[in-house]
């Protein structure tokens, strides 16, 4: 999974919005319209007892999406409440999910949201500090904040000097393969569902910036993209991105009709071919590349669950059921009343502290997000008793719904400075809105680490969220 998150107050390794350019911006609707346009009835769905969960979970988004600006306005939306420790961080990733998750339902007024988010990357794409070659960063700053040890400050989306707020203190000023494909994916499906050719505009430049980094080591495919710094290559390369670049090219060739994007598929799905592990069966994470290691060499030592749900969602090789069995049988925990997956092989084993904070790992942790790749992945394949375990997965997704993330809150605060978030150690406050009651998802029913050097919280999650949304009504984002 794309996006990390840690509860440290300092850089981590991983003012209202303004109006932007009308070329990007229109067409949208007036703003006393989006103010007015709700969020309709989920439709669709694999079962009707989660017809009200789903419900809540759109109004979710929408208040999140609503928190510092209002109407047509482009937006992204903060990944998670104001007390995570992230402020008013936006991962891509998250928002790409968000656009997703309302193209599930693709009511006027979810796909209006969904413009919302589209236009906002398309503006941050367009409007990058140094690069001009397609990519977007892995975050931006969703509304008014004064980073930790009094700054530097953002107030919003758009910077003072007019740049995309992309968050360097965080160090997240790199451009992930994953992330990317991410990001096109949301708005190559955009273009789908609305045909506005600025959609796939956008989505095909990140699929050319994904083309030009072809790893050239032993297993080919794509690498990781680059760091924070913008520059530095990564040596390693991934599944998980490679598979969602696999589901990019594809769409990408179906809606370009270039048959050049089906080549490009190729060499993402033989490298996700190669990393095929028959024992398992699952799929290795991908290549070392880290300080002093061999990118020539597979990374045999942690398994992520997001890849072997994800193979069978975006390449649907016959072998790749398998591993979905891998995920039910080796990832499953309990914890507390909630059950489901946990994210990685590791995160079952590791001891001490979540890396980045002072915050145990709990073993038992479920990851919620995991939980929706998992249904999906099931109802995708559809074996005996596969659906009857979906919706076992979903319903444990509600039960941290209405159980989990309480007193969380999101938006401005009573800072006297547009409202940002301020850290209480500096004289500020993160304390916003309430969230919504039963409504959000969070990122963990504990606090869980990756085994990745990141980890995850009980903290109210777009991702998860949206996750839950598509599962929901068996929406699959890469076709």
């Amino acid at each position: 999974m794309p996006t990390n998150f840690s509860t440290a107050a300092g850089p981590f390794s991983r003012r209202r919005l303004q109006v932007l350019p009308a070329a990007v911006a229109a067409p949208l609707l007036a703003p006393e319209a989006a103010a007015a346009a709700g969020t309709c009835q989920p439709r669709h769905l694999v079962d009707q007892a989660l017809a009200e969960p789903a419900g809540r979970a759109y109004h979710y988004l929408d208040v999140v999406q609503d928190a510092y600006v209002k109407g047509g306005e482009p937006r992204l939306l903060q990944s998670y409440n104001n007390e995570s420790g992230l402020m008013t961080t936006a991962f891509v990733y998250d928002n790409a999910l968000a656009t997703l998750a309302y193209l599930a339902s693709p009511t006027v007024a979810n796909v209006r949201r969904a413009r919302l988010i589209g236009d906002a990357l398309l503006w941050a794409q367009a409007n990058d500090e140094a690069y001009a070659d397609g990519r977007v960063r892995q975050a931006y700053a969703a509304g008014p904040m004064l980073f930790y040890g009094g700054g530097p400050g953002y107030p919003g989306l758009r910077r003072a000097d007019g740049k995309a707020a992309y968050l360097r203190p965080y160090g997240f000023g790199g451009s992930s393969t994953g992330d990317m494909a991410w990001v096109a994916l949301a708005l190559a499906q955009l273009y789908a569902d609305t045909r506005i050719t600025k959609y796939l505009d956008g989505a095909v430049a990140l699929g050319h910036w994904i083309a030009a980094r072809e790893s050239p080591y032993r297993y080919g495919g794509y690498h990781g993209g680059v760091q924070g710094d913008g520059e530095t290559v990564q040596r390693w390369a991934s599944t998980e991105h490679n598979i969602d670049a696999y589901g990019l090219f594809t769409l990408l060739a179906k809606l370009t009709r270039d048959r050049r994007w089906t080549a490009r598929a190729a060499g993402a799905v033989n490298f996700v071919r190669a990393m095929w592990n028959r024992a398992g069966p699952s799929l290795c994470t991908g290549t070392l590349g880290g300080e002093g290691e061999d990118p020539n060499q597979i990374n045999l030592g942690n398994i992520p669950e997001d890849a072997q749900t994800w193979a069978l969602l975006s390449v649907g090789d016959p072998e790749h059921r398998g591993a979905v069995d891998w995920v039910t049988r080796n990832l499953w925990n309990t914890d507390g009343a909630v059950s489901g997956v946990t994210y990685s092989s590791q995160a079952k084993l590791i001891a001490g502290d979540v890396s980045g904070s002072t915050i145990a790992h709990h073993r038992d942790a479920v990851w919620l997000e995991g939980n929706g790749h998992a249904a999906l992945a099931l109802l995708r394949r559809g074996g005996r008793g596969d659906a009857a375990l979906a919706r076992r997965l979903l319903s444990q997704i509600v039960t941290a719904q209405e159980s989990l993330g309480a007193g969380q809150t999101v938006g401005r605060t009573a800072d006297p400075d547009d409202g940002r978030l301020r850290d209480p150690a500096d004289g500020g406050t993160l304390t916003g809105t309430p969230l919504p009651a039963r409504s959000g998802i969070v990122a963990a029913t504990s606090a869980l680490d990756t085994g990745f050097d990141f980890g995850y919280f009980a903290r109210q999650h777009v991702g998860a969220t949206s996750w839950f949304l598509m599962a929901a009504q068996n929406f699959n984002p890469f076709r």
